[in-house]
């Protein structure tokens, strides 16, 4: 009695592990199936006049960056960035920019999300924009995200 009770725990687990393997597996094949976009064609527009940028920090610092030459090249940036739909959701952020242009206002997550959907880099473009802010933003406000040094991990 007590070997059909522990072989029917064995069988009860492999099970478990075996469809949590095959749904994880599934999820990232879906994602790898959908188009590559350009965060142009998410927000429908080509940023060819914006006039400033707001910067709010998760810890809530917030910076605007009316510089022409700087907000041209975080939009190089954001423009070159190829991204790919995912299932998942990311939780919390490590800032986000108000992108203005004349009466319009686009929003830049560092966690790719747009219009209730979730996008990840397909490339290190991201992390490569995630650096340049945190950067300057630190440059800009002292303290800022004070004591953290690694505050992504894009594996």
């Amino acid at each position: 009695m007590f070997k059909l009770k522990t072989m029917s725990l064995y069988i009860a687990v492999f099970l478990l592990i075996s469809s949590m393997l095959v749904a994880c597996s599934s999820t990232k094949k879906d994602d790898r199936d959908k188009a590559i976009v350009s965060f142009t064609e998410v927000i429908k527009s080509d940023l060819l006049n914006v006039e400033k940028i707001d910067v709010q920090f998760a810890d809530g610092n917030k910076m605007s960056i009316t510089e022409p030459e700087t907000i041209q090249d975080i939009i190089s940036q954001i423009k070159r960035l190829r991204l790919r739909e995912k299932n998942t959701k990311d939780v919390g952020y490590l800032y986000f920019l108000d992108l203005k242009e004349g009466d319009k206002t686009y929003r830049f997550e560092n966690i790719l999300t747009f219009d209730g959907k979730t996008y990840e880099s397909i490339d290190d473009g991201i992390k490569k924009i995630n650096d340049f802010i945190i950067q300057m933003g630190r440059e800009k406000i002292p303290g800022l995200f004070q004591g953290v040094e690694d505050l992504q991990n894009n594996d």
